[in-house]
């Protein structure tokens, strides 16, 4: 059997929607000679999350010190043994056929992103209303611009990868936020991807999510964030490396 490993980063008061995310992911089909496990980890050591989810032997559950989720993350990827990365936050739901999707495309690129809905607390839905056209995407700098012009095209908690790609990009880089922003753009400057038009997410919107917050956008703190990534995606284009 071949393993995807779904990744998730939640702390304590972060963890009262989990419970549907692990529902829509035991309810993911595979194909046959695929299953998925999930690497969760906690921001910190309380312990508390881990008691919402069932005994299932396919959850790694770990704690650490507190971090921000870009360091949880990559905690988690340090127990992951699967060939292939897909990210997913600890309130969103899968929706049918994502995982399916992303390992049929994984096949023919290195990594992927796909499309999402978002899910709004009356339980509406609306589509992203950004979504590039689906297809291949060659080693580039659309997204790149794209962030540079504050109008990023994709959701990149869809992001899913070739294991050993994340491990050489060196994971989710160390911010505050925008961590898996970072990681798109990383590896769309060394690597082709693909974008899958069909959902594979209701991303969840709600008043205590990390971007709900008026700290998370504080001007110069935003501008460091996207600083930073973008300096790291350029050099790594810069660099003339690809991944192969």
């Amino acid at each position: 059997m071949r393993t995807i490993s779904v990744i998730t980063a939640v702390h304590n008061g972060g963890h009262h929607f989990i419970g549907d995310t692990y529902e829509s992911l035991r309810e993911q089909k595979l194909p046959a000679d695929w299953q998925w496990e999930w690497c969760v980890q906690e921001d910190g050591t309380s312990g508390i999350p881990v008691n919402v989810l069932p005994s299932d032997p396919r959850i790694a559950f770990g704690t650490g010190l507190p971090a921000r989720i870009a360091v949880t993350r990559t905690h988690a990827l340090a127990r992951a043994t699967g060939d292939l990365i897909r990210t997913l936050d600890a309130d969103d739901v899968l929706l049918p056929g994502a995982l399916e999707r992303d390992i049929e495309t994984l096949e023919r690129v290195p990594w992927c992103v796909s499309a999402c809905v978002d899910l709004h607390e009356d339980g509406s839905t609306a589509p992203g209303p950004y979504d590039p056209p689906g297809g291949r995407l060659e080693p580039a700098d659309r997204f790149y611009r794209e962030v540079l012009e504050n109008r990023l095209s994709v959701q990149a908690t869809t992001f899913a990868a070739n294991r050993r790609l994340v491990l050489a990009l060196g994971g989710w880089q160390a911010l505050s936020g925008a961590e898996t922003v970072a990681l798109l753009l990383a590896a769309e400057a060394v690597a082709p991807g693909e974008f899958i038009t069909e959902p594979s997410v209701l991303y969840r919107k709600h008043p205590n999510q990390t971007t709900a917050s008026h700290h998370y956008w504080e001007p110069s703190e935003a501008a460091t964030r996207i600083q930073a990534l973008v300096q790291r995606a350029g050099a790594l284009r810069d660099s003339g490396w690809t991944w192969r």
